[in-house]
C-alpha cells in the first residue's frame, strides 16, 4: 500500500506550520522577545496564509466563532455531559462506558 504524494495542500500546510514556529522562535517570550510582538508576528503569519487565529482556514463560507456563541455552546454541552455522565451511573460495571469505580 503505498501513501499518496503530498499535494498543494499539504505543501501550504508544512508551509504555515513552518511559518509560525519561525515567528515563535523569533519573538516568544521565552527567548527574550515581547508578547505583543510574539502575537502580532502570528497574527501576521495567520493573515498571510488567510487563517482563523486558532489555524482554520478562512473562506467565505467560514464563519468564526464569537465569543457569545462559544458560551452557548459550552452551556449546551455542559448539558449534555451531565445528561451522560447519569446515565453512566447507573450503568453495571461490566458494561463498556460505564464507571469502573465503586463508591468510597
Amino acid at each position: 500500500m503505498s501513501t499518496p504524494a503530498p499535494g498543494p495542500a499539504d505543501d501550504d500546510e508544512a508551509a504555515y506550520r513552518a511559518a509560525r514556529r519561525r515567528a515563535a522562535r523569533q519573538h516568544h517570550p521565552d527567548v527574550g522577545g515581547s508578547t505583543e510582538e510574539y502575537l502580532a508576528a502570528l497574527a501576521e503569519v495567520d493573515r498571510r496564509f488567510g487563517r482563523a487565529p486558532d489555524g482554520r482556514l478562512l473562506g467565505p463560507d467560514v464563519v468564526v466563532v464569537t465569543t457569545l456563541r462559544r458560551r452557548a455552546l459550552r452551556v449546551a454541552l455542559r448539558g449534555a455531559r451531565d445528561a451522560s455522565r447519569a446515565v453512566r451511573r447507573r450503568l453495571p460495571p461490566g458494561v463498556p462506558g460505564s464507571r469502573r469505580y465503586g463508591n468510597l
